[in-house]
């Protein structure tokens, strides 16, 4: 019993690791009342910020790794590690600095909307 066990789960091999969702309209793109895309989108909105906590965690290790490697050279040595982490931690709070806990690709997409819409009158004022 045990053999043919192992000969079903070995033809049915399951890499969840491997998980891929196909890309869904933003919210902006959904029609009016279509709940099922808005869904797709909220969902879309939650995996790339997932992702891209993520990519600053990742980045913070990649610092945190050399700074311990160069010591108290680390200032001059960990400079292009230092400007990455102040692009992403940037770009990330850019993005979805905020929001708070609660955040959602709503709030998300309204406050671009408000940057939007600050630069473009920070460039008529100029």
């Amino acid at each position: 019993v045990a053999e043919w066990i192992e000969r079903q789960q070995s033809r049915n091999k399951f890499y969840y690791y491997h998980q891929q969702f196909r890309r869904v309209p933003d919210l902006s793109e959904c029609v009016e009342g279509d709940h099922l895309c808005y869904f797709e989108a909220e969902a879309q909105w939650r995996r790339d910020r997932m992702v891209d906590q993520e990519i600053m965690g990742i980045v913070r290790e990649r610092l945190s790794a050399c700074q311990y490697r160069e010591g108290p050279n680390h200032l001059q040595n960990c400079a292009k590690e230092m400007e990455q982490l102040l692009q992403v931690t940037k770009a990330y709070q850019d993005k979805y600095g905020d929001l708070g806990v609660h955040g959602n690709s709503r709030t998300c997409l309204m406050k671009q909307k408000h940057m939007m819409m600050e630069e473009r009158k920070a460039q008529e004022n100029a």
